[in-house]
């Protein structure tokens, strides 16, 4: 599995968010499942894996990160450009890929990567990928851009793992919400 370094190193050059419909099965009132912490940052809304543990900011534009254990021993990272800037998801995704792979992500390569998806107050994108972290092999990435129809406020989440647990990535792409908050842009 991957280190935290080259995980890093993917996040600096590339990042993810969405905002879907729905929710899993929920728990509580909040309408976060158990296991899950709802976390707010800017513009962003996403519920994150309690145990996981907040690993602060990797960069001007990523400045959120979790990732499932402390140091070497983590094997997955998430982070959040929760307040990515002014633009459509489909133009925000485009900035951010290209980091990615003009930026220096070794091997990155897109595997798959979906339309704007409209709700009736957000636009989203999913872009799948792989790329070689420094400790070799192969790495899979989830990036969600998503943003406000009307503000056209955008946030970015990023989800990097050696193998990604499809659960994890289905309960991060249902819970993420673009919010009317006040927040300064880092993108």
């Amino acid at each position: 599995m991957s280190r935290p370094n080259p995980v890093r190193r993917a996040l600096l050059a590339a990042a993810g968010a969405t905002v879907l419909v729905g929710l899993a099965a929920c728990s509580s009132g909040s309408g976060t499942p158990e296991g899950w912490t709802r976390v707010e940052d800017g513009w962003l809304q996403v519920d994150v894996p309690e145990a996981w543990v907040e690993t602060g900011g990797l960069s001007d534009r990523w400045t959120a990160s979790w990732q499932d254990a402390e140091g070497a021993d983590a094997t997955v990272q998430l982070a959040a450009s929760p307040a990515l800037g002014y633009y459509r998801a489909a133009e925000a995704r485009g900035i951010i890929l290209a980091n990615a792979q003009v930026g220096g992500l070794p091997g990155f390569a897109v595997t798959s990567q979906s339309d704007p998806v409209d709700t009736d107050a957000l636009e989203v994108t999913r872009t799948d990928f792989t790329y070689e972290p420094d400790d070799g092999g192969t790495s899979e990435g989830v990036l969600w851009v998503a943003a406000d129809r009307e503000t056209k406020k955008s946030v970015a989440l990023q989800l990097t793992a050696a193998e990604l647990d499809e659960d994890v990535v289905e309960q991060l792409e249902a819970s993420i919400r673009v919010l009317d908050t006040e927040a300064t842009p880092n993108g």
